[in-house]
């Protein structure tokens, strides 16, 4: 290393004794254990690490250096390829992103503050990421990037993403020689050496960061806490990184853990100025100039949500003999926390704790309601069965005027995507591409469905987790959750795989469609502390797409994992489920918002055709329009 970056020990006790325990700039009174070692060259501007070179400042004068290098020109265009324009987000998030890096680049790493990004799914972050890391080595400011991502599926895509802005990144080895960097996984990062315990990558990788002036990008970071070790290999690895940048889709955990490096308020992720930004699908307390749809970086969106009855049995086996059996019979759309309360005594004790049974039987519902190729059940319940050929009839439909678009179903695990992909070929004669990894032939599968833009193209493609974040399949138009995955942080992810604008088709005509469950009444903690009846789960989640509401109390999120469902009381006791029936209605649509029942959608249909338009977005045109506005519109040009 010939010019290393940090003053060693030896040097900072010399310029501190230079200094004479005051700040070399202003000359306030500074402490050994509170003083920067600067240089007065800059390290980026290729300053030596030498005592000569060194000087010590206060906090104060150490930053308003660091201030002086802010951007003052959009020399990151240049690095834009040819054709592409950048969104007016993208040009108010870069200069931000920018100043924040460059004016921390000469602080120690323990005091370095990540950027936090919160853009929603489809709406162009990765192309933003690279490009900032693009400019930042250009301009000299950094050495190299490392890019981290939650899988190897999205690890071939932001490497071919990175080429756009000619940024070259080693996909294969942890190795940045002939490279800008380095793309890897998660998982790479957190590897544990089962001989030794080390954690060998992050060694190597933190051993990189001390060699060379390097950013690290952590890409759908919310998943650092998806492994025990994740989270703590990433900050080793990183620890000396002098550029920090995280990115998500989904500005929360479903399980109420704390991302590192980025600020919380009141335990609420900070995505305030000047090391945070939001650019979410609705306008929100973070972001109130501008959102996505209202720019329409992403589609409109028509949730479909399907009610019905469901009928099943927890059956409890000990040593392979049946010991206890219990039916039910809930609406998914029952307040199971209203019809299963706690017994309570005069003095407002709990005599009986059902918590357990609530929690077991919302789960045990969901999944009662979505089987699919059991003996009872080979071609889905009526509910599934019902659905599925609703959403062939949709996606037939958007297919007039956009006749490659395709469908996505989200399922259960590998035996129930099987099982729905048979399903819907016995329903409506439709074949379909599974894909159960992101190993192989089901990754090239992925691939070659996002590239073939043809009529003739299997129109389904099923799905068990592949296609969630950072997936981009542009002619996705409709989508089945046939999920019982709950988390706020899925569905937002599995939604944004259907709202992506293709450019070539007016934005008008690819309103997306959203086949869901409706179970989400339940009691609930207000923010204010008090119980409270109120949709929630995806449900609730499609109701405020467009409000953007983030509040999320841990108190509800510890609540939630403490109700984990525990299947019998041993290791000799099993619990099954078996769904007895489950009927299928679908009697309103959700748009921006607002519940329409379809009864008043049903005049709307000739427009529906003849528009090539959502039924829920013509009426609410026709609701907010004024008469003046619908006049203008309805003159004939003779």
């Amino acid at each position: 290393m010939s010019n290393k970056r940090y003053f060693s020990k030896s040097q900072r006790d010399q310029i501190f004794h230079n200094s004479k325990g005051k700040c070399q700039k202003c000359g306030i009174k500074i402490t050994y254990k509170g003083f920067q070692a600067d240089h007065i060259i800059p390290h980026s501007k290729g300053g030596k690490t030498e005592i000569k070179n060194g000087q010590a400042l206060c906090q104060k004068c150490n930053s308003s250096k660091s201030n002086k290098m802010q951007i003052e020109n959009k020399n990151y265009f240049n690095y834009l390829p040819t054709g592409i324009e950048l969104r007016r987000w993208q040009e108010d998030c870069i200069p931000r992103i920018l100043n924040s890096i460059i004016s921390q680049i000469n602080l120690n790493p323990d005091s370095i503050n990540a950027f936090m990004l919160h853009a929603f799914p489809g709406t162009g972050k990765t192309l933003l990421s690279t490009l900032v890391a693009k400019y930042l080595i250009e301009e000299k400011f950094i050495d190299q990037v490392i890019i981290c991502v939650p899988s190897k599926q999205l690890r071939r895509q932001m490497e071919r993403d990175g080429r756009e802005v000619g940024l070259w990144l080693n996909k294969k080895t942890l190795e940045t020689r002939s490279f800008h960097g380095i793309v890897c996984t998660y998982s790479q990062v957190g590897n544990v050496n089962r001989d030794t315990g080390h954690m060998l990558n992050a060694e190597i990788l933190r051993d990189i960061c001390d060699e060379k002036r390097t950013m690290v990008i952590a890409d759908e970071c919310h998943h650092l806490s998806d492994q025990k070790n994740w989270g703590e290999s990433f900050q080793n690895a990183f620890s000396r990184s002098v550029a920090r940048l995280m990115t998500t889709g989904t500005p929360f955990r479903s399980d109420g853990t704390r991302l590192p490096w980025v600020n919380y308020r009141n335990r609420v992720l900070d995505l305030s100025p000047p090391h945070g930004f939001s650019y979410g699908y609705g306008f929100s307390k973070w972001n109130k100039s501008y959102c996505a749809l209202a720019d329409k970086v992403v589609r409109d969106v028509v949730i479909v949500p399907w009610d019905g009855e469901v009928n099943f049995a927890i059956k409890e086996y000990r040593e392979g003999q049946l010991v206890n059996e219990e039916e039910y019979s809930l609406r998914m759309s029952t307040n199971v926390d209203e019809e299963y309360k706690d017994e309570i005594g005069q003095n407002g004790e709990i005599i009986t704790n059902r918590s357990d049974l609530r929690s077991k039987l919302k789960s045990k519902r969901r999944k009662a309601v979505i089987a699919c190729g059991t003996t009872n059940h080979p071609h889905g319940t009526e509910y599934v069965r019902k659905q599925l050929i609703a959403a062939n009839d949709q996606l037939n439909e958007c297919r007039r005027m956009h006749p490659h678009a395709g469908g996505l179903i989200v399922c259960d695990g590998i035996n129930h995507a099987n099982a729905i992909a048979n399903a819907l070929k016995h329903l409506t004669g439709e074949e379909s591409v599974v894909v159960h990894s992101e190993n192989g032939k089901d990754a090239r599968a992925i691939e070659k469905f996002t590239e073939d833009k043809t009529p003739s193209r299997t129109k389904w493609i099923i799905a068990v987790g592949m296609i969630s974040e950072g997936v981009d399949i542009p002619h996705l138009r409709v989508c089945v959750y046939l999920s019982s995955i709950q988390a706020q942080l899925r569905w937002t992810q599995i939604i944004g795989r259907i709202i992506r604008v293709e450019k070539e088709l007016d934005w008008e005509l690819q309103t997306a469609y959203m086949f869901q469950y409706d179970d989400g009444i339940s009691t609930v903690i207000s923010e204010e502390g008090e119980p409270e009846q109120t949709s929630v789960n995806i449900r609730k989640y499609a109701e405020d797409l467009t409000e953007e509401k983030w509040t999320a109390l841990e108190a509800r999120e510890s609540e939630r994992r403490t109700r984990r469902i525990i299947d019998g009381t041993g290791s000799d006791t099993e619990t099954k489920l078996e769904t007895i029936s489950a009927s299928g209605i679908n009697t309103e649509q959700i748009y921006e918002g607002e519940r329409v029942e379809n009864k008043k959608l049903e005049p709307l249909k000739v427009l529906q055709k003849r528009l090539n338009m959502a039924a829920p977005k013509i009426y609410k045109m026709i609701k907010d329009g004024t008469t003046e506005e619908w006049l203008k519109a309805l003159q004939v040009e003779e």
